[in-house]
């Protein structure tokens, strides 16, 4: 009796759960994905995620070793996580009707390449990591956050964050103050307390470990 009540009640934990993802408006889908991944909810339940898998608000998807995954947002912004990653949809939130909206985002490991997409206010749009935040003026941009796990590039690089602005302004922020970058301009900050360093050339993390562009007609 305690086993079957027990069953009985862990099917209904399922089954809540299963229509609270029905009921939830989804924040984007997975529009390509090599290798593996998998989305954490709030509440810790691990989903692995294939291409076409629905994503939602608060979130953390998780990209495994040698895996790429491209999302796309409802408002038409692409990301793509490159391999060993964990990328958390904090908050997000876009009407069709009205182009408004707003995406919070936090990198926790690993690195992406983003395009903005179709919210008109820009200024809500914001990624944070644990060296910055960064905030978008309409543009395309990779970042990498480096914690002793860049092995992939050799001499291993500093850790920190790298960025490498693409097209049109990123504002960066953290404890040391904010500045505005801008296209073709790379970037390297030690830590949240630490002033950006303009680098003279693309980092050596985006050149021996390139990652695939978010644009679907030019991606792997």
């Amino acid at each position: 009796m305690i086993v079957t009540r027990r069953f009985l009640l862990l099917m209904v934990l399922i089954f809540s759960s299963g229509l609270l993802a029905q009921t939830e408006k989804p924040a984007g889908t997975v529009q390509v994905l090599k290798g593996r991944a998998t989305a954490t909810s709030a509440s810790g339940n691990i989903r692995n995620i294939t291409k076409g898998s629905k994503l939602y608000s608060s979130e953390t998807i998780s990209t495994a070793s040698g895996s790429y995954s491209r999302l796309l947002l409802k408002d038409q912004s692409w990301i793509m996580l490159r391999p060993d990653s964990r990328f958390y949809l904090q908050n997000v939130k876009y009407e069709e009707d009205t182009q408004d909206g707003f995406g919070f985002f936090s990198l926790l490991k690993g690195g992406f390449r983003a395009v903005s997409g179709l919210i008109f206010d820009k200024p809500k749009y914001r990624y944070s990591t644990a060296v910055a935040t960064i905030g978008i003026r309409g543009t395309s941009f990779m970042v990498r956050i480096c914690n002793g796990d860049c092995y992939d590039i050799q001499p291993v690089p500093d850790d920190g964050l790298y960025l490498e602005v693409l097209d049109q302004t990123v504002v960066m922020d953290n404890f040391a103050g904010q500045t505005t970058y801008t296209a073709g301009q790379f970037v390297y900050i030690a830590d949240d307390k630490a002033t950006a360093q303009l680098l003279d050339s693309r980092p050596e993390v985006f050149v021996q470990s390139p990652i695939p562009a978010a644009d679907p007609a030019e991606c792997l």
